[in-house]
């Protein structure tokens, strides 16, 4: 008979019992002790991992605010020279508007944001259709109109290019 295949009595396993406790031996694992650091434990490694979170988040609201600001800071200007003209220039002002939109699009180049380039076939990854139009100039599928722009995010697509495709 090996040595696990004994069935124990109900007797035999109070008198160890009764054994070891009158004998004062103390059980070698403290399993209450073990179980309570254990869970002191996990509850440290979880206000950590929510005080690392929220400082990273702070970190990105405050890199993506410093990429912003400065385009804030170009419409203000803008603003504030228009007021202070006697007669608005359109030119200028388109001119204004061009500089603030590149800086703008500059910044988000930065932070990793591309425009989706809606040419072509239709692509459902990349591309929510709208409209289906009849067109002689486009084959079937093919992209007719950019209605509005999509966006990726260091590859993965935040905002879907809104098009309009031929039938």
């Amino acid at each position: 008979m090996a040595l696990f295949e004994k069935d124990f009595t109900e007797e035999e396993v109070l008198t160890d019992q009764q054994d070891v406790a009158t004998a004062g031996i103390a059980p070698s694992v403290d399993y209450k002790e073990l179980y309570l650091r254990t869970v002191a434990d996990l509850q440290n490694v979880k206000r950590r991992m929510e005080r690392e979170k929220s400082e990273w988040t702070h970190l990105i609201q405050s890199d993506v605010i410093t990429k912003v600001l400065p385009v804030v800071n170009d419409l203000e200007r803008a603003i504030e020279g228009t007021e202070n003209a006697e007669s608005p220039n359109k030119e200028a002002w388109i001119e204004g508007f061009r500089l603030i939109l590149k800086n703008l699009k500059k910044s988000l180049l930065e932070l990793g944001v591309e425009e989706i380039h809606a040419q072509g076939s239709f692509n459902p990854e990349l591309h929510e259709a709208l409209v289906h139009v009849e067109s002689d100039a486009h084959a079937s599928g093919d992209i007719v109109q950019v209605l509005e722009k999509g966006y990726k995010l260091k590859g993965k697509v935040i905002k879907h290019a809104r098009v309009s495709v031929a039938k």
